[in-house]
Order: C-alpha cells, then sequence, then structure tokens
C-alpha cells in the first residue's frame, strides 16, 4: 500500500531463505572472490537454521546467521563462527547496495557484537578484499584494526586484509591510573636505567650501564639536532607521584627516520600512553617512526590500533635464539594531538556535559591553540574534539571561582571537591607550572559498542 511503512527486522535464518541468501552471496562476493559461493550459502544456511553446530569445522564451537528484512524482503546477512579459541569470526557480511545507508549493517554487526560479550569472547575478526574499499572503511569505523595483509589470498589477482577488534582487553584497562608522557629530568635516570635494562637485557645483547650511560650521553646533545651526533629526545611515562613506568628514547636519523630504542613500559597502560603520543612530539623531527622489539601480544595489539605495521622479522638480529621485530608508524603531514582522559571524564566529553578539561602547563599543553582539533583517547574508544577557547590561571583555586566545577568534574561537585579531584592528580610543583582549561566541542563522536 502507498505510503506504507515497515520497519527493518533482524531475525535468524530459515531454511526458505536459502534462495534469496544464495544469490546475495554470489552477486557480492563474486568480484572479489573465487569458488562457489551459492555451495557456500547452501552450508552455512543449513547449518545455521538447523542447530547452529558446524559439524565440518574442526575449530567451530557454533555457526549462526542473521538476516536483516523489512518486511518479507531480505535487505542483509551476517553469517558468524564461534571458536573454540574464544574468537569469533565474520564470513561474511553483506548489504544489498539498495539498502545501504539504512543502518542494516551496524544492526547486523550489533548481533555478533552481542554474542561476543554475551559469551566472553576475546576478540572478533574478517577479512576483506584490498578492492572492497566499502567494507574496509565500514569496519575501522566501528574499531575493527587491521592486523596484516594476505597477498594474493582468495583469488590469484586479489589481496587480502586482516581485521579484528578485541571485546574483552582481559582486565588490561581494568584499573585506571593518571599517567603523564613528559621529556626525561635528571631524577628519572635512576628509574629509567632499571626499567631498560630490566626490560631490555632477555631480549638484547649488550644492554647494561654502559648502554643506558649512552643514551643519556646522546639526550644530553639533543639541542644539536644534528643526525651525525646521534643525538636522543628521551620521554618517559610517569604517575603522579614520580613513579617511571615506561620510557621511550628517539635517535632522528639522516632522511628523517626516527628510531625509538628503547621503547618499554611496566604495563600496557604506560606503554599506550607513549605509543599514542610520541607522533605529535615527535613529527617536527622527521616523517616516520620505527622501533626493534620483541612485543607482547597486548603491545601488538596497541601499535596496531593506533596504526603501527610489522615492516620485518630479523632472527639473531640482537641474541642468539630472539627473533626481533620491527614496527614502523610513517606520519601525516599534520600529526593530531592524542589526550588520554579516564572513562568517566571521556564519556561526559562525548556527552556534552564535560565541556572543560583542565591540564597544567607542560611545553606540550602550552603549545594547544584554539581552534586545534584533539584526539581524545579512553582505552580503546577514541572522538575527536575541537578547542573552542584556552584560558589560563595561576592556580587550581583561581581557575575554580570563575569556572564551573561541574563543567571539569563530573556529578556536579562543589568546588572543593573538585579542587581536591585536581590536587590529587597534579601535586603543587607541577600546578605551579600554570593551570590551563581548555573548552571543547565535540566534533567525531565514537561509535558506540
Amino acid at each position: 500500500m502507498k505510503g506504507e511503512f515497515f520497519m527493518i527486522r533482524v531475525r535468524r535464518v530459515k531454511p526458505e531463505d536459502l534462495p534469496v541468501v544464495a544469490e546475495l552471496m554470489h552477486e557480492a562476493l563474486d568480484p572479489y572472490y573465487g569458488g562457489d559461493h551459492r555451495a557456500h550459502a547452501k552450508r552455512i544456511v543449513e547449518t545455521a537454521a538447523k542447530s547452529t553446530r558446524d559439524r565440518k569445522g574442526h575449530f567451530s564451537a557454533a555457526q549462526l546467521m542473521f538476516v536483516a528484512a523489512e518486511d518479507r524482503e531480505i535487505l542483509g546477512i551476517i553469517n558468524f563462527v564461534a571458536k573454540y579459541q574464544g574468537t569469533v569470526k565474520i564470513s561474511p557480511l553483506i548489504v544489498r547496495e539498495e539498502a545501504r545507508g539504512k543502518g542494516v549493517a551496524r544492526m547486523l554487526l550489533r548481533k555478533v557484537e552481542e554474542y561476543a560479550s554475551r559469551y566472553r569472547a576475546r576478540q572478533i575478526y574478517c577479512t576483506v578484499s584490498i578492492k572492497n574499499t566499502l567494507a574496509m572503511s565500514f569496519f575501522l569505523a566501528h574499531g575493527y584494526v587491521q592486523a596484516g595483509l594476505a597477498n594474493r589470498h582468495y583469488r590469484a589477482d586479489t589481496d587480502e586484509i586482516m581485521l579484528y577488534k578485541v571485546v574483552e582487553h582481559d582486565g588490561v584497562f581494568q584499573e585506571e591510573r593518571v599517567i603523564s608522557v613528559r621529556p626525561l629530568e635528571k631524577v628519572d635516570e635512576k628509574q629509567v636505567k632499571h626499567l631498560v635494562i630490566s626490560r631490555l637485557k632477555p631480549f638484547f645483547d649488550g644492554v647494561d650501564d654502559r648502554w643506558v650511560k649512552a643514551l643519556f650521553d646522546g639526550y644530553s646533545r639533543r639541542d644539536s639536532r644534528d643526525p651525525n651526533e646521534k643525538y636522543k629526545l628521551i620521554w618517559v611515562a610517569k604517575s603522579p607521584d614520580g613513579t617511571v613506568l615506561g620510557v621511550a628514547a628517539a635517535t632522528p636519523k639522516k632522511g628523517e627516520p626516527i628510531k625509538l630504542m628503547p621503547l618499554v613500559a611496566e604495563d600496557i597502560q604506560a606503554f599506550s600512553a607513549l605509543v599514542a603520543e610520541l607522533p605529535s612530539l615527535l613529527r617536527e623531527y622527521g616523517h616516520k617512526l620505527y622501533t626493534h622489539t620483541v612485543p607482547t601480544s597486548v603491545e601488538v595489539e596497541t601499535m596496531q590500533y593506533h596504526g603501527w605495521r610489522i615492516e620485518a622479522m630479523m632472527p639473531e638480529a640482537y641474541k642468539r635464539g630472539v627473533v626481533t621485530q620491527q614496527w614502523g608508524l610513517v606520519m601525516e603531514k599534520e600529526v593530531m594531538k592524542t589526550m588520554r582522559v579516564k572513562r568517566q571524564y571521556f564519556n561526559a566529553i562525548m556527552a556534552g556535559t564535560k565541556p572543560l578539561e583542565v591540564r597544567v602547563g607542560y611545553s606540550n599543553i602550552k603549545k594547544i591553540q584554539k581552534g586545534q582539533h584533539i584526539r581524545l583517547e579512553s582505552a580503546r574508544d577514541h572522538g575527536v574534539v575541537e578547542v573552542v577557547d584556552v584560558r589560563m590561571y595561576k592556580t587550581f583555586a583561581d581557575m575554580l571561582k570563575r569556572e564551573p566545577a561541574g563543567h571539569i568534574v563530573p556529578g556536579n561537585p562543589a568546588p572543593a571537591s573538585a579542587l581536591n579531584v585536581l590536587q590529587s592528580i597534579y601535586p603543587k610543583d607541577k600546578e605551579a607550572l600554570g593551570v590551563y582549561v581548555f573548552q571543547l566541542k565535540v566534533v567525531n563522536k565514537p561509535i558506540s559498542r
């Protein structure tokens, strides 16, 4: 009937859906993949519609398929397989061309993410043809990370991109801490020495007191900015009480790559802080970052999340029996500054209920200008804000006489309570650097998980 409205509904696949699903898979997949897509459709529809148990997949614990339908017309499908290893694979996600732009893909993707969360899967993964730029953009926009590229994989003339999204971080970001990335100070050197030697020695021969002294000597030559002097730029990730949790030493090279050696941390939160902030700190010194490392799985995920790519595997390059990896990040001409905030603050900023962010006058904070865009990060979520205004005060107390406490600390606290929160983050010597208030406007919100 003319003008009749039908709601899009996502439901489990039925046996009678097979003819439509088979044609949809053939039309959508044939440009990118070889093989009989109709036969593939028959197998997965029959499995998902009968028992969800995939009796032919030796790693498959369950297989489910959902369709998005408007009235009786199927607009899209998603098939996914739960693995015994605690992961979930999407294969495939398809939306009819004429149905795109209605949120169908997002509705279907939500089904697999709900399943993964309910059954505590570690991650969801999929592969996308390098030619399928629309699908690639969709997954990246929904928090999926590029793991790598398989050359001439499902078709002899087409490469395949591997993507994944972490669902459970196994408590990695459970306890949020305040971590500042600061230039090395003399008072940090003893802690840095211990951290560097303890973290690198198991994987790199020659890392000892002499090696660390050479790092500090290179740092003393940093004002030369002459690559032939092998000068170093050193940053540390520190807690408010001065504990050094991570360290990165950068050596700008001829031709403008920048080697990070070491890039180490006590835990993944400190490592993430360094990886997130180093590009904006180092862009003026070169066009590319690279590091030699033997990373943990969560360090690999952190680097991939921030756009790093593995470039080489080097057997016994630094120590017998150890494979060292080279990871690299090609930086954009203009690198957006990253600011890390706690989950509570991040959510409030993105919701518009916390329009003010307060920092102290570190050199990199002083460079932030009105109109600048900043990437806000909280664990593995991020959004983009614009700096609408910058205001400066001598102390937190002075600031709270003029700025609403509830716009700074969520929960509408009294000024005295907000002052206690700020002073617990920044000791007196840091407050003495000056107080900077950034008025923010949300430009890009994160897509909800």
